[in-house]
């Protein structure tokens, strides 16, 4: 079927650049071929070997030093290590890798090449394993009160996924992420535990590198309008765009105690990306070319020609190469990549170029720099989605609407004639379109580490996170005329609508860590400062009576224009200190200090205080007495207390006038009242539970029990109507979000010849508005009070789903309406993932994983407007139709009708990777891979509706978006992807 499909071109202007990339991986594989007959022919003295696991297999990516003398190394893909420049005498070396228990090993090292081999024993639980985010330095995990989820390099390159959503959709057991649309490079949904305000965003905090990036996933205050009201749009996600080449590991806290060393802005937790910075050693390159094909989900249409009329089989192809090493005391790793994809709508190409690199070099004997550069362009078709008049792809054809235009709304029932008709009128109608989406990205950092005193460690980081995105709408005369908006003949209705938005962030952070022990007692203190600023401008240009064929706004008949501008800068101070006593008992205490520009006149700093406990019981010699340490390998119980925030959106605070044009004159109103005494919303959490490796670590079990109150929650509250001034953000309302994270891993087989891991999660939550401070109910998404919305009640869930019930007699007929009812809640009581991995010999693995949800419900335009433009719908009972004189003088009563359960579960990835024997690697490369993967290949779900795609429903700019809406969204697409990677 493939060979049948067009392979996409690179657009014209995007030749050179490819031509470029190859060249540069080309000159960079020559480069890496030369260096060790020149740096390494020199070594002296050297140690070499190869890394593997419990079974024999090779462990690659595994991390290894000589404690004291700061030489590391990292294994390549057959486990092999080499590290140059070594002292000859005795060491102890030091292998680290993610998912294995530390290992030290006595070397002694003697002039020339030493070889030791290293094994590493599998550890779930990984409670050596060294983490950063939250903790102000490197720590230990053993010695933390809170989870900490890391993603791996190789689960990073052994995943299918392009966007960094979509990979942490399976990979945060304790997070749920959800695509609300299947369109390319637009916004997810995403909660970790709960809902924490109606004010601003449910997205965490991210950060690559130390550096505070763009995170916006709702629509821009000034952005295109494809879908009728601006909380309907299929909004531009700024994760989307980040690139996944040359990761090291993804680390993610959720909000509580593990967040508040980030103070104001981390409630609702914290994702931090690490790339690559190079290793000590000979350099390892690597080029993959990935090939496959994007074909449309049909599972949850209505009708079974609209695949016919709207969808295709997209082509899509990927090339990339990486180089990492180093020399001396300098490391490096570079990367690059560009990717081409048709749209699996009929219409649209999406393309993407991404180069990242990552430095490291020694400075003296205890100073190191260390630095990273990303650069990355998107470019991504819009398709009109939604309900906003006139020709809307899919609410025309599956939710009926084409009876407006002269169809029959069935089409599956059209003769040959009108079917044929229909199809041409849509595909002149796609083809007419012209929207799109362009993101330019520029991140840097730069990191300068010293040592002046032995266990003391002072670190500076400076970065910009930079992103540009271009919105373009151009609507044609010839548009409008063919979906019926004029009559022909019209030339002076056209438009071009331009939205350009500049992010523009500066993170600068200076932290000192001190080690010190004595005895039993270990202490790890930390203490710090940060500064971040955003700057966020946005500019419309918009033009009308534009002529067809113009792509400019110059000379058209009306030009209007319109910015909006946010600032807000945020300097913070934190101090933590971890106690260790006899490595069993542990006490963590922390406290962060915030002052913002977006704070009230009269709001002084803000203080964010935690503390936790560790007990690590199965270090006693009791419970190793009660317990073997074959059964209960690991046993510790934590707990702990935390207090983090959510700042107010940008000059919220401040007392303004509105001003409009008036007779051409600028006339003045009142604006926003201001609040002097406005704060950040503090969401305060206890957590506590256990984590356990059983069975010869072959089981792992972690519980933790969390209640989170978010206290001073921001709400638009009314001002007192004697002030004739509006709505006003202030510090008035109470939430409440309470669970269970349940985590669980298992290994049923494990020998020389292969290994299974199963791994699955159980989230539980209950969500509740506690108070609104005599705030009136008002709504979070969704249309008028006399349909259905999204609304904020004291005493409901946050964003519960509310609108017209009906309710009928026995024979059909309606027996009464309740208008502005309870009718579900969009967020689960129960979701969660699960993922097995089958590793056969050294060679041949395969990765299986996916998510669920119960719980939920959410409503069905599409199925709503259906039975309104008199399709038939055996959910309401003809008789109460009959009786209302047909669909249109029963449909606003009936809404309960059309809110379904959104129970799923879904088969999200599945991968297969084969590395080739060393008799069938093509001469010149040193290892090859063959892999196939596959994305969103099966769903099972209790709605007639992809439960998933789920319009985000912010209303505004960083408002909250709890979704609920089932509305013309297209189901993200399914993908086949044969991928060919080869090392150097």
């Amino acid at each position: 079927m493939i060979s049948a499909l067009s392979v996409p071109r690179f657009p014209r202007a995007w030749h050179s650049g490819l031509c470029r990339l190859r060249a540069v991986v080309a000159a960079l594989l020559l480069t890496g071929a030369s260096l060790p007959n020149s740096a390494y022919a020199q070594t002296s003295t050297s140690l070499t070997g190869i890394v593997r696991d419990e079974t024999g297999a090779p462990i690659a990516n595994a991390q290894l030093r000589l404690v004291g003398l700061e030489r590391g190394a990292q294994s390549n893909d057959r486990g092999r290590f080499t590290m140059a420049n070594v002292t000859p005498g005795e060491h102890t070396l030091e292998a680290r890798r993610i998912g294995f228990a530390l290992r030290r090993i006595s070397v002694t090292i003697r002039t020339g090449v030493n070889e030791v081999n290293v094994t590493l024993e599998h550890s779930a639980l990984a409670l050596d394993g060294i983490v950063v985010t939250g903790q102000g330095g490197e720590m230990e995990r053993r010695r933390l009160s809170t989870n900490v989820d890391v993603i791996s390099r190789d689960e990073i390159e052994a995943s299918p996924t392009t966007r960094l959503d979509q990979l942490l959709q399976t990979k945060l057991p304790g997070a749920q992420i959800r695509m609300t649309s299947g369109q390319p490079g637009t916004t997810s949904l995403i909660r970790t535990r709960g809902i924490n305000s109606v004010s601003t965003n449910s997205t965490p905090v991210i950060y690559v590198d130390g550096v505070r990036v763009d995170n916006l996933n709702t629509p821009a205050a000034l952005g295109m309008n494809l879908s009728g009201s601006a909380h309907q749009g299929a909004a531009t996600s700024a994760l989307a765009d980040i690139p996944l080449d040359n990761i090291e590991r993804i680390e993610h806290i959720p909000g509580g105690a593990a967040t508040t060393l980030y103070g104001s802005d981390a409630a609702n937790g914290v994702i931090q990306i690490f790339t690559r910075r190079g290793v000590a050693g000979p350099t390892r390159a690597s080029l993959e070319v990935e090939s496959g094909v994007e074909t449309p989900q049909t599972q949850f249409q209505h009708f079974h020609r609209t695949r016919d009329l709207l969808y295709r089989n997209g082509v899509t192809q990927k090339y990339s190469g990486s180089v990492e090493g180093g020399v001396g005391g300098f490391t490096y790793s570079i990367s690059g990549s560009a990717r081409a994809a048709q749209s699996h709508r009929v219409e649209g190409d999406n393309n993407a170029l991404a180069f990242r690199s990552g430095l490291g070099a020694d400075m003296g004997r205890r100073g190191r720099y260390t630095g990273s550069l990303s650069y990355n362009q998107d470019a991504y078709p819009r398709f009109r989605n939604g309900n906003s008049g006139g020709y809307n792809t899919l609410w025309f054809i599956e939710g009926g609407r084409s009876n407006a235009f002269g169809f029959n709304p069935d089409i599956d029932m059209l003769g040959d004639s009108a079917w044929q008709a229909l199809k041409r009128f849509v595909s002149r109608a796609e083809a007419l379109q012209d929207n799109s989406v362009r993101v330019r990205r520029f991140t840097t950092s730069h990191g300068f580490t010293i040592e002046p005193l032995t266990g003391l460690s002072v670190k500076a980081n400076v970065g910009i996170d930079q992103r540009l995105t271009h919105e373009r709408a151009i609507t044609t005369n010839e548009f409008l005329i063919h979906t019926k908006q004029y009559p022909a003949g019209t030339s002076d209705r056209g438009s071009i609508q331009n939205y350009d938005r500049t992010y523009q962030g500066l993170t600068g952070e200076l932290t000192a860590q001190h080690r010190y022990t004595h005895g039993a007692v270990s202490i790890v203190s930390a203490l710090g400062g940060q500064l971040f600023r955003n700057d966020d401008e946005q500019v419309a240009y918009t033009a009308t009576n534009v002529r067809d064929g113009a792509q400019t706004i110059t000379g058209a008949g009306t030009t209007t224009g319109a910015d909006a501008t946010f600032r807000v800068a945020n300097y913070g101070l934190y101090g933590q200190t971890n106690i260790g006593l006899r490595d069993r008992y542990f006490l963590e205490l922390g406290l962060r200090a915030d002052q913002n520009t977006a704070f009230g006149s009269t709001v002084g700093a803000q203080y964010y205080p935690k503390v936790g406990l560790v007990y690590e019981v199965t270090q006693e010699s009791w419970m190793r007495d009660l317990v073997g340490e074959r059964w209960l390998p690991k046993f510790r119980l934590r707990g702990n207390y935390g207090v983090a925030g959510n700042f107010p959106r940008p000059f919220a605070n401040d007392q303004t006038i509105n001003f409009s044009s008036l007779g051409g004159a600028l006339a003045a109103t009142f604006g926003q009242p201001g609040d002097p005494n406005l704060r950040p919303e503090r969401t305060s959490t206890f957590e506590g539970g256990f984590d356990a490796s059983l069975l010869a670590d072959r089981a792992t079990v972690s519980l933790t029990v969390y209640k989170a109150r978010t206290r001073d929650a921001l709400l638009n509250a009314p001002s007192a109507p004697s002030t004739g001034q509006t709505t006003q953000l202030r510090n008035v309302g109470e939430i409440e979000n309470r669970g269970i994270e349940l985590r669980s891993s298992i290994v049923p087989w494990s020998s020389p010849a292969g290994r299974l891991t199963l791994t699955g999660s159980v989230n539980t939550l209950k969500n509740k508005m506690v108070s609104t401070g005599n705030t009136p109910v008002f709504n979070l998404g969704g249309l008028s009070e006399r349909t259905i919305q999204a609304v904020v009640e004291a005493g409901q869930p946050v964003g519960y789903l509310r609108g017209s019930k009906a309710t009928f007699n026995p024979d059909g007929t309606l027996q009464k309406v309740e208008l502005l009812q309870y009718l579900g809640k969009p967020h689960p009581d129960t979701f969660g993932s699960m993922s097995a991995q089958l590793r056969l010999g050294s060679r041949f693995t395969v990765n299986v994983d996916g998510d669920y949800q119960f719980g939920a419900s959410s409503h069905s335009f599409d199925r709503h407007f259906r039975f309104q433009y008199g399709l038939p719908e055996t959910i309401v009972p003809a008789a109460a139709v009959k009786a209302a004189g047909g669909p249109t003088g029963i449909w606003l009563d009936v809404f309960n009708l059309f809110v379904e359960k959104t129970d799923y579960v879904k088969l999200r990835n599945l991968s297969v990777e084969y590395r080739l024997p060393e008799r069938l690697v093509p001469r010149g490369a040193s290892s090859a891979r063959i892999s196939f993967a596959a994305n969103n290949l099966l769903t099972w779900a209790t709605s007639s509706f992809d439960p998933e795609v789920d319009l985000s429903g912010a209303i505004g700019q960083g408002a909250a978006a709890v979704g609920g809406f089932n509305y013309s969204t297209d189901s993200a697409a399914r993908s086949f992807l044969l991928s060919i990677g080869l090392g150097f």
